[in-house]
């Protein structure tokens, strides 16, 4: 599988677990060019669409339902500017715990996807986002959800937007020898285009103005690299 397509994917399923961001509708996800991708290889792997089109029920529809059967929308909706500190810290210790259990919806896409794969470091990197999520929202919720604050801003919420097209443009910058190597033969030559990317996200970030996202991004960055030479 393209390893964009499915970086992105799960950039995508990660904001609406989240629930940072709207879910996208069907037509305009199917229609973004990395699930145009992850439909040729799923096609290419399965001999047909019924996997893509089982992939694409779980992002649109039983993904943001598993959020919301978990997590109490009134509380990601509710308005803090007129909460004290002391109430701040109990609605985002509340939204954490809810979000916390809603982890368990990533299962799904994550077993959806796998039909689609033949490669082992698809599987790695999957295993890779999947695993970090958790640790994506430890950080989240660290210091009495001080994070999480910053994330509900409208700001932040604007740029959250922005975030899975922003790691498709940057990352269609890498060639595709780099894209298609095995990640454990990446040379000075793969991990320079891997830094090159990191910048390019880095800089969007930056450019949005929601700088609490560079964290996060940090994070998951770090997880990946580990599976390659690069440093």
């Amino acid at each position: 599988m393209d390893v964009r397509g499915l970086v992105v994917m799960m950039a995508l399923c990660a904001g609406a677990i989240l629930g940072e961001s709207e879910p996208a509708e069907q037509s305009s996800v199917e229609r973004m060019e990395f699930m145009q991708e992850i439909r040729d290889e799923c096609r290419n792997n399965t001999g047909d669409d019924r996997a893509f089109q089982d992939l694409l029920v779980v992002l649109n529809q039983d993904t943001p339902k598993c959020f919301m059967q978990h997590v109490n929308m009134s509380y990601l909706q509710a308005p803090i500017t007129n909460l004290n500190k002391q109430e701040q810290t109990k609605l985002m210790t509340q939204i954490c715990g809810q979000v916390e259990k809603s982890l368990t919806c990533i299962n799904p896409v994550v077993d959806k996807v796998k039909p689609c794969m033949t490669d082992d470091d698809d599987l790695k990197i999957l295993r890779k986002l999947a695993d970090t999520v958790p640790e994506a929202l430890k950080m989240i919720c660290n210091d009495s959800g001080a994070m999480l604050l910053k994330l509900r801003e409208p700001l932040a919420r604007s740029c959250a937007i922005e975030l899975a097209p922003t790691i498709d443009v940057c990352m269609d910058g890498m060639s595709n020898s780099t894209m298609e190597m095995a990640l454990s033969r990446y040379t000075i030559t793969e991990c320079n285009e891997v830094y090159k990317m990191r910048d390019c996200i880095i800089n969007r970030i930056r450019d949005c103005g929601a700088n609490t996202y560079l964290e996060l991004f940090n994070l998951f960055y770090r997880s990946l690299l580990s599976l390659t030479p690069c440093k």
